[in-house]
């Protein structure tokens, strides 16, 4: 049987990842790219979480009852939650008793 004929090493550049390129100085390194913001939460999210500060301020424990209020009134407009959070947070007068 001959001996094998001695090769030279292959290279090819194309089948080489990223890091392996920019250490064989065949490509420059890249730039990792900045994280995706976070996607704003839900406009229903942020009205309940206005309705249950707007009941925790006005010293009301929530029951599943109350969370399940809270989740159907977030789902009005914007500003009718609004109303209803400034309502929760307007201190009762007591009548004068004279």
């Amino acid at each position: 049987m001959p001996d094998p004929i001695p090769l030279a090493p292959r290279r090819d550049d194309t089948a080489a990842d990223m890091r392996s390129l920019v250490q064989m100085g065949e490509a420059e390194p890249q730039t990792i790219p900045a994280p995706a913001p976070e996607p704003a939460p839900p406009v229903e999210d942020t009205d309940a979480v206005v309705l249950n500060a707007a009941l925790l301020d006005a010293g009301i424990t929530t029951t599943p009852d109350d969370q399940a209020a809270v989740k159907a009134l977030a789902q009005l407009d914007t500003a009718t939650v609004q109303a209803v959070a400034r309502w929760m947070r307007t201190k009762k007068q007591k009548p004068d008793t004279k």
